[in-house]
């Protein structure tokens, strides 16, 4: 079997790579410096020779990054996904499995957000032009991979965080971005980090290798029944910033979370159904919001992350920062 992933050096990607390894089977994992998918005859050479594509590349960042770019989170991302559609349909391919968004839920769309739900109504918001391209794009490899006898399967994780997540500033997502704030304030002594919102709007946080894990079973397993369905992979627990903030506030001691109620918070509620996922895939989330927490805070221990993060803020503000002389992070057992 020959499983490439697109995007296979990202964030979930090197994830997926990994779980697909543990399950025993070789894969090819496509990151920026194999070629440009954004042209169509360089996307058709990487994959024509795959039997499953694991479509995972995407211009994607925080609520902050998406904002600013509303013309490009739409082009650049629905770009790839025509491109890695054509290349599945034209090459040896039979599966193909695309990763959605929750943002493609519209803004009055039901609690828990059920599969059911997706197109009635239409996404809204800082974040709206990179639901369409995803949702487009599940909605051309549902017409045109059929015809061309390759599965289509589309994947929407709920909100991903865990080791290797982006922190830089300018990209990262909610649980990452607090993260950085957090040990970046716990060690220069301060005893707050900042949060956007009053800390009453909730998300369904899932931890990177929950959804790494079914994916790849899904890249693996090939029973036909999941050609054409959609799947929230989620933890199915509808929680509050406030109870993320000071769950990470106590994962990381000393400091305390300080809400910017001036801040942009996008959609006020969300949680996913993850009931189509359980009862099809036997789906099960394994690691618990605080337990993924410590897991993410001992990768960037261990990477070295936060003396980068140190540096760069002492660069900025030199007078205000030291390095610290002693652990920064209290571990409990």
């Amino acid at each position: 079997m020959s499983i490439v992933i697109t995007g296979g050096t990202g964030f979930l990607g090197r994830h997926v790579t990994a779980a697909v390894q543990r399950l025993g089977h070789e894969v090819t994992a496509l990151g920026r410096s194999a070629g440009d998918l954004l042209n169509p005859f360089i996307a058709h050479n990487l994959l024509k020779d795959a039997d499953t594509i694991i479509h995972l590349a995407a211009d994607v960042g925080g609520l902050g990054y998406l904002r600013t770019k509303p013309g490009q989170s739409f082009h650049v991302n629905h770009q790839l996904g025509l491109n890695v559609i054509a290349a599945a349909c034209k090459g040896a391919a039979r599966r193909l499995i695309l990763a959605g968004t929750p943002c493609g839920y519209a803004a009055d769309s039901p609690l828990p957000l059920n599969e059911q739900h997706l197109g009635l109504g239409v996404p809204s918001g800082d974040t709206a032009n990179y639901a369409f391209a995803k949702i487009a794009t599940t909605q051309t490899a549902a017409t045109l991979c059929p015809l061309n006898g390759v599965e289509s399967i589309t994947v929407i994780p709920a909100n991903l965080y865990g080791p290797h997540d982006h922190f830089e500033p300018s990209r990262s997502h909610v649980v990452a971005a607090l993260l950085r704030k957090a040990l970046l304030a716990r060690a220069i002594g301060q005893p707050t980090f900042e949060v956007w919102g009053d800390g009453s709007a909730t998300r369904d946080f899932v931890y990177v290798e929950d959804v790494a894990s079914t994916i790849a079973l899904l890249a693996t397993d090939h029973h036909p029944s999941h050609a054409g369905n959609t799947f929230n992979i989620a933890s199915g627990q509808e929680t509050s910033m406030r109870q993320l903030a000071w769950t990470i506030a106590g994962v990381i001691g000393g400091v305390k979370p300080d809400f910017n109620i001036d801040a942009p918070v996008g959609y006020s509620n969300r949680v996913m159904s993850i009931r189509a996922a359980t009862e099809t895939l036997g789906y099960e989330p394994k690691i618990t919001l605080e337990h993924g927490l410590r897991a993410t805070v001992s990768w960037v221990e261990e990477s070295g992350l936060l003396k980068t993060w140190l540096a760069d803020a002492s660069a900025e503000a030199p007078a205000t920062l030291s390095m610290p002389t002693r652990p920064i992070i209290r571990k409990t057992a």
